[in-house]
């Protein structure tokens, strides 16, 4: 379970945003994703934070891995891990997953029997973090995953590598921001234009969301507060640009739903499906009305998975015998 934060204060404002051109000062920023280590999400990321003046290391998946959540290479002896350039760049670094008995310097591909396929999502960021940052003195102030091809919106967030990977970094303590560009169904034959027009303007976009999160720290202070790293949503659908920025929160629907069918060859096809009404409660809060409605929204992820002080006494109250269970 993910909760957010019952207060919203990441010092973010519209007019902040629009004033924030450039940062306070270069961050090492360690930035991964779940859809590839070359795919056109992460570069046009990669090329904002470059131009801004941020030190960048990438290290990403090998193929694409979306849908993936937080899988990762098990410590079972049977999986290592190959981490190498991307052709062509000396910071930019691909990870795959071979067999223990790999021998160095084989094929990366399937006409090798030891090589098992592309890293997860998380096996990038582990290595871009305890790894590739260390070997290179790269200590990272933040953690940028994305972006993602299509949005990653409350229901779908214990699906998304993206967002894995900065619930990831923020257990571990460093500050880390998750961002997403949606799709829109109807360019599905099309290769979602769309979606690929906007990953720019993305990438500019969470330069000034970090130029102004910079502006508001204190001295010393991280960039955002430990445990609490941010899921940002960019829209594309039915309009030349977002309709404005929204700050909300994780809610339960996603942005459409999975439709299941029983195919007469006992196949089950996978649909999209409209998406869900969000409960009253949360309709004005939640983030997926606000990125219907065209509005890019940030939301803050709580990964502290406790709950309440309340509800855990009220469990233990109700539900006692379990400690005089025989073990």
């Amino acid at each position: 379970m993910l909760r957010t934060p019952g207060r919203l204060r990441l010092g973010i404002s519209a007019a902040a945003l629009a004033a924030a051109a450039s940062p306070a000062h270069a961050l090492n920023v360690l930035l991964t994703n779940d859809d590839g280590c070359a795919a056109p999400g992460i570069t046009a990321v990669r090329k904002a934070l470059l131009a801004a003046g941020h030190r960048v290391i990438t290290v990403g998946p090998a193929s694409n891995q979306s849908g993936s959540g937080a899988a990762y290479a098990v410590p079972d002896g049977s999986t290592r891990l190959v981490v190498v350039p991307l052709a062509g760049s000396a910071d930019t670094f691909c990870v795959h997953r071979v067999k223990a008995g790999y021998a160095a310097g084989g094929a990366l591909n399937a006409t090798n029997p030891d090589y098992l396929g592309s890293g997860s999502p998380v096996d990038a960021t582990a290595v871009g973090l305890k790894i590739v940052g260390p070997e290179h003195g790269f200590a990272p102030d933040l953690v940028v995953s994305g972006a993602n091809f299509g949005e990653n919106l409350s229901d779908s967030i214990p699906h998304s590598g993206t967002v894995m990977n900065v619930l990831f970094a923020a257990r571990r303590g460093v500050p880390a921001i998750a961002l997403s560009v949606g799709v829109d169904f109807a360019e599905a034959g099309k290769g979602f234009p769309a979606t690929l027009a906007a990953f720019p303007k993305a990438g500019a976009f969470l330069v000034r969301v970090i130029a102004s999160l910079e502006a508001g720290r204190a001295s010393g202070r991280p960039l955002l507060p430990a445990g609490q790293p941010l899921n940002i949503n960019y829209p594309v659908a039915g309009r030349q640009d977002p309709a404005g920025v929204r700050m909300t929160v994780a809610g339960t629907v996603d942005s459409f739903t999975t439709a299941y069918r029983r195919n007469p060859d006992s196949t089950v096809s996978i649909e999209v499906g409209a998406p869900d009404a969000e409960p009253k409660a949360l309709a004005g809060i939640a983030e997926t009305p606000a990125f219907l409605s065209g509005f890019i929204t940030i939301s803050p992820l709580d990964v502290d998975f406790r709950p309440s002080a309340e509800a855990r006494q009220r469990f233990h109250r109700t539900h006692r015998g379990l400690t005089a269970l025989t073990p």
